[in-house]
């Protein structure tokens, strides 16, 4: 089983992304911190084939991307096509849109879109994965919106599990990597903390889940890659880097 590769969902930096200037700064920074692997999503509208190019610069591959609903639906071809240019094979949803989140109905809808692009994208060797938060954790019919999800979807359907939106939800992040298995390419690492009942990001190793353990489920689950994210910090470089530092003592 082939060693984790451990990186940085550059949503983190989104601050430090805003202009195409500001992209080859960013991936030199992360790769100097010690990232094997990054995620793009939400940054400036960059060239593909520039992208790419900055991506082998600096010897930093794109592991997944969170990619807009609306292009997959009506412009999925030069989408993949991107995605190809900087070398990447796996199309990643943020979140789903709200428009399928209202009922039973809505959520059946965006299952079947996940196959439908899990289908079509076979043609460019690529793949669809989709990122929880936890309002995926609410029930329909006794079921949770995500487990729906998961047993409803092909199995080419990825997923991008993110441990601290599994703990708002109220259960194991474990519980889901294992459930998951094979059909995870990127998990997201974030720290959990709650300060005065509310939950809050915290830099690997500075909150109170054990990713030890998490990491060992990963490998089960034949992950291939660990991307760290915190969605809100006052220092994103600095939290990254920490998070980065701790994550290479336990693995």
């Amino acid at each position: 089983m082939g060693k984790i590769k451990l990186g940085v969902q550059l949503f983190s930096l989104r601050d430090y992304l805003k202009k195409p200037e500001d992209v080859p700064r960013v991936f030199e920074r992360v790769k100097a911190m010690g990232a094997e692997v990054v995620q793009i999503s939400h940054m400036c509208d960059i060239d593909s084939k520039e992208l790419g190019k900055i991506s082998i610069d600096n010897d930093l591959p794109i592991c997944i991307t969170h990619s807009s609903v609306e292009r997959m639906k009506n412009d999925l071809p030069k989408l993949a096509e991107e995605h190809l240019n900087f070398n990447c094979k796996n199309m990643g949803i943020g979140m789903m849109p709200k428009q399928y989140r209202q009922n039973n109905d809505g959520i059946k809808e965006f299952i079947d879109l996940l196959n439908n692009l899990s289908n079509d994208l076979k043609d460019f060797g690529m793949t669809i994965a989709y990122h929880n938060h936890n309002f995926e954790f609410q029930k329909f019919d006794d079921r949770t919106i995500y487990d729906l999800m998961i047993e409803e979807t092909e199995k080419e359907v990825q997923f991008i599990p993110d441990t601290f939106w599994i703990k708002v939800g109220g259960y194991n992040p474990n519980d889901y990597i294992k459930k998951l298995s094979g059909r995870i390419n990127t998990l997201h690492l974030k720290d959990y903390m709650k300060i005065l009942g509310v939950p809050v990001f915290r830099a690997i190793g500075y909150g109170n889940m054990d990713f030890k353990e998490i990491m060992e489920s990963a490998e089960l689950a034949m992950v291939e890659n660990a991307v760290i994210e915190l969605d809100l910090s006052p220092n994103p470089f600095k939290s990254i880097e920490k998070s980065l530092k701790y994550m290479k003592t336990i693995y």
